[in-house]
């Protein structure tokens, strides 16, 4: 089975070189530390991409504590980091346009760490000084609240909470309208919905217009193709909230949405168009809810099918051809395609022979140790929760070399009331290979598989436990 996990990190490592892309030839990148603590210790330079951290550089830092990070070429803006030998974050500073900085950190006093020729990097100092101070402050408020008792107490001490919340956002908003530079843009990405202060001065009449103001202010200044969106761990969370709030949970408007959004960042040699491609397919390859592999699908015919990218190896573009033939014939809605299965007893007994008001169809393999707990549960329900409903169940045992242990199983489990079948050998009219390739049609990658289908034979459940089949029915 695929595992796009490992796909989508092998993406991230073939974009290494993205990571380090050039935004200016003139002077390149030369950035220095200076602390005793680092005489003679080898050190890391990294970035983040999306939720993913890469290593772009390595030096040792000299007698007197000094290491240099030199490029021709200019790094894309964003937070980067100082790692240690041992791969922990010893330092986070902001690649500034620039780049040409001197930075002396001072760990144990964060405040008096001395960073020249770089404003923005002053500014985020002096940022994460103040939102460590108002931490502290917001800490020892929730602390009060958990010690009283006194319910008047307890109202004023949340009040205080939201009023040092309030400070917070306020100092970034200040800073975003007199800055367009990278720190400006991490204020915007991690900017609460709350805090969309134009909504105060609008005069909205109903609950949905302020939604919808929301929707439409939420990624306002923010530009898909701008490859600094990558280079922090904010982005990947204000694109998730913005689909869980803001998008309704249908195939078609997810799908609107983001093809919308990926038509923006699709751009020649876009990261941002790169990255979040390959999230989108990530996140519907394989959903949490039922049916929204057709955004799978739908984004797959846009952007994959009849295209091809330097970033994209030809054989995980044949992984995605692959998934998308496996999903295109069962999906929600569709009609079911016809099994032509033989009975224990060898006789044709297809799928469309039965008549019910609901088919639960099952793909197992009496020697598959998963069906041997699943199966059994399946007939617990058919005989407790849907014995008032007119229903069949149609059993595929993809194993045909294990007929014995077939039937022991089934007579051992009292399945006897159920239509037990297995591929025919041989299927006679005028059908080709494609039409009876039931494991492509259903999807059989591994089992047990589960289907609901009702009287027409249209796909109405999968990819979720059979025990909600009976909401299903029973609606």
């Amino acid at each position: 089975m695929m595992n796009l996990s490992i796909f989508w990190k092998l993406i991230i490592l073939c974009s290494l070189t993205s990571c380090a892309k050039s935004v200016s030839e003139d002077a390149g990148c030369f950035i220095e530390f200076q602390s005793d603590t680092y005489k003679n210790k080898p050190f890391y330079l990294a970035s983040h991409f999306g939720k993913y951290q890469t290593l772009l550089d390595s030096v040792t830092a000299d007698s007197k504590g000094k290491l240099i990070f030199k490029n021709k070429k200019k790094y894309v803006s964003g937070i980067y980091m100082l790692l240690n030998d041992s791969k922990e974050i010893e330092f986070e500073f902001l690649m500034d346009a620039a780049q040409q900085f001197k930075i002396e950190p001072n760990s144990k006093n964060p405040s008096k760490t001395k960073i020249y020729n770089s404003q923005e990097n002053i500014d985020f100092k002096d940022f994460t000084v103040f939102l460590k101070t108002k931490r502290s402050e917001i800490e020892l408020l929730q602390k009060s609240i958990k010690t009283t008792s006194s319910p008047k107490e307890k109202l004023d001490f949340a009040d205080k909470i939201k009023s040092v919340e309030n400070e917070i956002e306020k100092y970034k908003q200040n800073y975003r309208l007199l800055h367009t530079n990278t720190l400006a843009l991490l204020f915007k990405l991690t900017q609460p919905l709350k805090d969309f202060s134009s909504l105060k001065n609008q005069k909205l009449a109903t609950k949905k217009d302020s939604l919808l103001f929301l929707k439409n202010n939420y990624f306002k200044g923010i530009d898909f193709n701008d490859s600094r969106l990558l280079r922090n761990p904010f982005f990947e969370q204000k694109l998730s909230t913005y689909f869980n709030v803001f998008v309704p949970k249908t195939v078609d408007s997810i799908t609107e949405e983001i093809t919308r959004i990926l038509d923006e960042a699709n751009t020649l040699n876009s990261d941002t168009f790169k990255y979040m491609s390959l999230y989108f397919i990530d996140l519907y390859i394989n959903p949490k809810q039922m049916g929204h592999d057709r955004v799978f699908l739908n984004l797959y015919e846009t952007y994959f099918k009849n295209q091809t990218y330097e970033w994209l190896p030809l054989t995980q573009k044949e992984l995605f051809k692959l998934k998308a033939r496996l999903l295109k014939n069962n999906q929600i809605g569709s009609k079911a395609k016809e099994l032509f299965m033989n009975s224990i007893d060898n006789t044709p007994l297809y799928l469309y022979d039965l008549n019910a008001d609901y088919i639960v169809l099952v793909f197992w393999d009496p020697t598959c140790g998963h069906c041997q707990t699943e199966i059994p549960k399946i007939n617990r329900l058919h005989k407790n929760d849907w014995k008032n409903i007119n229903h069949s169940i149609y059993a595929v045992n993809i194993n045909t070399e294990v007929k014995l242990e077939w039937e022991k199983f089934i007579s051992k489990h009292d399945l006897n009331t159920w239509n037990h079948v297995s591929p025919a050998k041989v299927v006679r009219g005028n059908y080709s290979q494609k039409d009876v390739d039931y494991q492509t049609h259903y999807n059989i990658e591994q089992t047990p598989v589960f289907y609901l289908l009702d009287k027409d034979k249209i796909i109405i459940g999968k990819d979720i436990d059979p025990q909600e089949y009976s909401k299903l029915m029973k609606s």
